[in-house]
This record gives C-alpha cells, sequence and structure tokens, in this order.
C-alpha cells in the first residue's frame, strides 16, 4: 500500500508541473522563459563558467531594466501589450476545486487559452489537449470531461469568464443569481426573446430589469492591466539579398548552455529531475515553433514589413495549416512575442491579419482594404442614384472578386461614417 500511494504521489508531480512545461511555454515571454531559466541554473549549477555567467548577466540585466526603467527613447516605441491577472485568480480556484490530476491538467489548459477579456480562445483545439494528455500520460480523455472542467471553471468569480460566446456567459451568470429558480427562468425567457428582437427593454417587468442590471457583458472587467516596461525583442529579422533572414534573440542561452544543463540534470540526483526534464524539452519545443511561425509570418508579410504594401489577409487558421500545427498553437506562440527589425519592433501577433470575407471562394481582403473599396465606390457613384447597401455588396463581387453579406457591407459603411443611400441622394 505504502509503494502504491509514493507512485500516485510520483504521478501527481509529474502531471502538475506538466502544466507549465507543456502548456504554457509557448505563450510565455522571453523574460519570463529566462526567469524560469535561472532558476534551473541556480538550482543545478555550483560553479560558474563562461556560458553560465554570460546567462545570469543578460538575466540580471534584463531583471535591473523591468524593475528600474525610467524611460528610453528607443524603447518607449515598443507597443505595449498588457495581461490581465484573471488567469492567476482562476488558477488559484481550480488548485482547490479539482477531483484529481488530469482534471487539473485540463483546467489548466482551458484557463490559459481564456484572454483577458474573459473570453476563451477561439482558436482553442480540444484534439490538441487529448493528444498531449495521451502522448505524455497514455490516458484517453474524452470531450465530455473537459466540457465538465470548463463549465466549473465558468462557474469560479468572476462568473462567467471562459465564455464561448455572451449567451453563454450571460446564462452561467443567471444561474449563479440569488433569486429563485422561476425568476431565473424568466429571466433567461426574456433574454431569449431581447434577442430574437421580439421585445425591447422597456417591455422587460421592472422586476426583471433590475436582474438583468446585475448581469455583466463584460465579466473580467474588474481586473487592472500590467504593463511590462521593458521588453528584450524574442526574435531579430534582417533583409539582405532580397531574403529575410530570421533569429531568435537567445544568444544568452546558448546551446553548449542547454546541453550543460540536461549533463547536470543526468547527473545529479535530485526530485526535480523530472520536472526539468520536461520544462528543457519544452523550452526547445517552443524556440523550435517560435521561429518556425515567425519565419512564415515575416515572409507572408514581406511588403507589409518593406513598407511597399499593406498588410495582408492572414489568419491563425492558414498559418497552422501551412506548417501543419494546431491553430491553438499558433495562437500562444504569437502571444506576448516581440520582433526587431531595423528601426522599429512590433508584436509579432500584429502580423497575424484577419479576412473580413465571409465565403470562401471570394478574394482575400482586410478590414482596412474594405473601408477604402467602400469609400472609392461611394465617391464614384452616381449622387442621384447612389449605392445600396445591397448594390455596394455586388459590385464588390463584381469588381473586386470581394464576396461579403449585406450586413457586413453595412457595418463598415457605417464604421467610415457614410451615410445611407437615401441620405446620400441628390435631386
Amino acid at each position: 500500500m505504502k509503494q502504491s500511494l509514493q507512485q500516485k504521489q510520483k504521478f501527481s508531480l509529474r502531471v502538475t508541473n506538466s502544466l507549465g512545461n507543456q502548456i504554457k511555454l509557448l505563450s510565455l515571454s522571453g523574460f519570463e522563459i529566462s526567469t524560469k531559466l535561472n532558476n534551473l541554473i541556480d538550482e543545478y549549477f555550483d560553479e560558474e563558467d563562461k556560458k553560465v555567467a554570460y546567462f545570469r548577466d543578460e538575466y540580471l540585466t534584463d531583471k535591473y531594466r523591468n524593475f528600474i526603467y525610467q524611460g528610453n527613447d528607443f524603447v518607449t516605441t515598443f507597443p505595449k501589450e498588457t495581461e490581465s491577472n484573471l488567469q492567476k485568480d482562476l488558477l488559484e480556484q481550480l488548485y482547490i476545486s479539482v477531483s484529481d490530476d488530469i482534471q487539473s491538467l485540463i483546467g489548466e489548459y482551458l484557463i490559459d487559452s481564456v484572454e483577458s477579456n474573459g473570453r476563451l480562445d477561439p482558436q482553442i483545439d480540444y484534439e490538441d489537449l487529448k493528444d498531449m494528455i495521451h502522448e505524455d500520460f497514455d490516458i484517453l480523455v474524452t470531450d465530455k470531461r473537459i466540457e465538465e472542467t470548463l463549465h466549473m471553471i465558468q462557474n469560479f468569480e468572476p462568473v462567467g469568464c471562459a465564455y464561448r460566446d455572451i449567451n453563454e456567459s450571460l446564462k452561467i451568470q443567471i444561474e449563479n443569481l440569488d433569486i429563485t429558480v422561476f425568476e431565473k427562468e424568466n429571466l433567461k425567457k426574456n433574454l431569449q426573446a431581447i434577442k430574437e428582437e421580439k421585445i425591447n427593454i422597456e417591455q422587460v417587468p421592472e422586476k426583471e430589469r433590475i436582474n438583468l442590471s446585475k448581469l455583466s457583458l463584460n465579466p473580467a472587467a474588474k481586473f487592472g492591466d500590467i504593463i511590462q516596461n521593458y521588453i528584450r525583442p524574442d526574435l531579430l529579422a534582417i533583409y539582405e539579398n532580397k531574403n529575410w533572414h530570421v533569429s531568435i534573440n537567445d544568444d544568452f542561452m546558448s546551446k553548449e548552455l542547454i546541453d550543460a544543463l540536461k549533463n547536470k540534470i543526468d547527473t545529479t540526483e535530485s526530485e526535480n529531475n523530472e520536472d526539468s526534464k520536461s520544462f528543457i524539452k519544452g523550452l526547445e519545443r517552443r524556440q523550435q515553433t517560435l521561429l518556425l511561425v515567425s519565419e512564415y509570418l515575416i515572409e507572408a508579410q514581406s511588403g507589409y514589413l518593406l513598407d511597399i504594401s499593406e498588410k495582408r489577409a492572414i489568419s491563425n487558421k492558414e498559418v497552422a495549416s501551412k506548417l501543419n500545427i494546431s491553430q491553438s498553437t499558433v495562437s500562444r506562440i504569437v502571444r506576448n512575442k516581440y520582433l526587431q527589425l531595423p528601426g522599429k519592433v512590433l508584436l509579432l501577433k500584429d502580423l497575424i491579419e484577419k479576412r473580413v470575407n465571409r465565403y470562401e471562394d471570394g478574394a482575400d481582403v482586410t478590414s482596412k482594404d474594405l473601408k477604402f473599396l467602400i469609400e472609392e465606390l461611394v465617391k464614384n457613384e452616381e449622387k442621384s442614384d447612389p449605392f445600396s447597401d445591397e448594390r455596394l455588396r455586388e459590385a464588390l463581387k463584381i469588381h473586386f472578386k470581394v464576396n461579403l453579406s449585406r450586413r457586413t457591407v453595412a457595418k463598415y459603411r457605417l464604421d467610415l461614417n457614410i451615410p445611407s443611400s437615401k441620405m446620400r441622394r441628390l435631386n
């Protein structure tokens, strides 16, 4: 019995520590990665040779800059990406709520996919999670098990986070209101009626309007933003001889250092060895994936980066398909990563530009492209017979092979503050 308990405890530790290594490493920033690596070096290295000394000095420099940075013309031109304390709060609740280690793993994966506004990443891939658990632990997980864990997380505080659509969030919030079952059902019915435009808010009884006011369309709103002051770019890109040359900005995390650390782990007796090996494996996977995805994005957006064309439409789905990886992996790897170009730094995820087209057979077009085309059509229309939204839709399809719904055209026309055709008509 004693041996069985020890085996279970060892398995539990391996699962728990694999959470960060196998899931989180992809989305961590460079500074967070170097912090974890520094902790490993402190654990396994007593002596300090040149490669260790160089890493520690570079890490310490970054640490100082993060702590005491007071302003620098070059650094202040960096875009700022924010991250929320929301995930931290959800994780704390997860650890006291899970029934077993596999549920903990599932929960970590789901929470890591919750965006700062509380919405679940639309690119999340259950198959990715199931394959990872099966590969590492030889356990088959069902969609039902994942859904059960997701439902548990959605009922954590703040209630309604990790939602896939706002109606799902509102229904979860309603179930958590301190009102009767009858009142909850009435509230749901009224929400559905409002959604279907059968009633307006004025037709909802006052008592139910009060209950509606207790619901939030942004359940994560109370969480403040944390902005990292100093940023070491994760990637370096130079354009030479009509080609882009991309490299990871990790020279202080050299192959010699990683190999030396692997050797130390293999020759040191420590209860943390399995966790350390898992981290190194995850780090190498992260770096390979980061380079692969960044090379594809930089080449795809070459014209934009060279200031000779607009940004082209490209999605996580396209990148995933071309590189034979999951969409959720692409979504994670572009998060919190910065690209250093000659004279400027930008977020890697800024090279992702969603196509506006609703239909697969239409030409790729970004929101900026679409606004330009609509403006041009309106500018050149007959003032006595201006284009309606339907005629704009037809003109976009015929002249530019842009295949959209009328509603999408109307949305972008309104974004441009262009009045309706009736308002534009000149008699």
